[in-house]
């Protein structure tokens, strides 16, 4: 069992520390801060319970879990995607990156090998069984997010999880053996029964809610008319992108990222 103590890290070391979604936070000169991990320790949170995300400018970062809502004095919680454009952007993607390894350390408790207890080595993203030296790394679900264009249509659905009246794009996991581009045609073809063309690629975008990599495209109507699977979806139309309902409007959102840049091309007269 390693006794390190969190008093023996680099004093310029933070944490992020969770609450489900939330990040736990301080207020300093007006501006959220994230906890030292001496603040951390405060909190009864030790150190077999951090896990390291990466370091930033000499500062070293880690991530934890809270495992109450409580007694949490000066400090308060905030959601996550809240914070975007409060906190410098590299600091807002580490601690995507710290969320997703909590979520993977509250699922991984014993070797995928041989069943036994598994430690979390210090200073390491990753975790070693201690009866067979197994070591398990956190694992990423790749994904896709589609924009299918018509004309100067869109193509938007709802999927029964989303608030009342909102709207996105295409998404879903790629499956073994896949090509991420199969992915993307397989997704479309089943959510809302037809066939695309002209797939490019946009970009990706870590999203630690569903331990995902999402990979983000644009294409074209190829043929068929709308026919919803009313399981994955409930609703899907074409949209005018004059005049879209309503739609993810959180600045990180992947889906927001992807239909500005499209109303942007149009706007440039590029679509």
């Amino acid at each position: 069992m390693n006794n390190e103590s969190i008093k023996d890290y680099n004093e310029s070391s933070y944490c992020f520390v969770f609450y489900k979604r939330e990040i736990l936070l301080k207020e300093y000169e007006g501006e959220p801060k994230f906890l030292s991990l001496t603040e951390v320790e405060k909190l009864g949170i030790g150190n077999s319970e951090i896990i390291y995300v990466g370091t930033e400018e000499g500062n070293e970062y880690y991530a934890a879990n809270l495992p109450f809502s409580d007694n949490i004095d000066e400090y308060y919680l905030k959601d996550i995607g809240q914070i975007y454009g409060e906190v410098n952007e590299i600091l807002f993607f580490l601690a995507l990156r710290g969320l997703h390894f909590v979520n993977w350390l509250k699922k991984t408790k014993y070797c995928s090998c041989c069943g036994e207890k598994v430690q979390l080595e210090s200073k390491k993203s990753y975790m070693e069984c201690l009866h067979c030296g197994h070591q398990m790394h956190p694992f990423i679900n790749p994904c896709i997010l589609v924009a299918v264009l018509k004309e100067d249509k869109i193509l938007l659905a709802r999927s029964p999880h989303f608030p009342p009246n909102l709207f996105s794009l295409i998404a879903g996991f790629a499956e073994p053996g896949e090509f991420i581009e199969t992915t993307v045609r397989r997704e479309v073809r089943e959510e809302v029964g037809i066939e695309i063309k002209n797939i490019k690629y946009f970009g990706s975008h870590p999203w630690p809610f569903s331990n995902s990599l999402m990979f983000g495209f644009i294409a074209e109507h190829s043929s068929g008319e709308i026919k919803i699977d009313n399981y994955e979806i409930e609703a899907a139309d074409w949209y005018s992108l004059d005049d879209l309902p309503h739609t993810p409007d959180y600045n990180f959102s992947f889906a927001k990222i992807i239909i500005d840049h499209v109303l942007e091309l149009r706007q440039k007269s590029q679509l």
